[in-house]
């Protein structure tokens, strides 16, 4: 069964953006003394799934996009880019930089796949 490249990134779009919150909010949530039992939600092996997931919905959808339909290096770019800050994030400096950089980067991600998506709606768009 295959799945629409359009779907694909409405859910990388979705995963990303809530992988953005996540990383957002969850410094916050566990600063406060009485969900501080959801440290849990801190656990790396859920950031790296995110980002592991993040690689796959690349390699399923901007990829295969951009070889087959469009042509168009704006979101594979803004991808890189945005895995760039997650991966800069990892690098542990200090809480503030690794938040920062982490939604930053997962906005960019999050980013490319809606340029991705309305470039595919274009080009469908212009089908004769």
């Amino acid at each position: 069964m295959k799945i629409k490249n359009n779907t694909v990134d409405i859910i990388a779009f979705s995963s990303s953006l809530i992988c953005a919150v996540h990383c957002a909010t969850i410094p916050l949530i566990l600063s406060f003394s009485s969900l501080g039992s959801l440290h849990f939600l801190g656990n790396p092996i859920i950031e790296w799934t995110f980002i592991a997931f993040g690689i796959v919905f690349v390699l399923v959808s901007l990829w295969p996009s951009y070889k087959k339909t469009h042509f168009k290096l704006k979101p594979l770019l803004y991808a890189l880019l945005g895995f760039s800050f997650i991966l800069l994030g990892r690098l542990d400096l200090n809480e503030f930089w690794e938040v920062s950089n982490t939604v930053a980067g997962a906005s960019l991600v999050s980013l490319a796949h809606y340029f991705n998506w309305k470039l595919l709606q274009t080009k469908e768009n212009h089908k004769h």
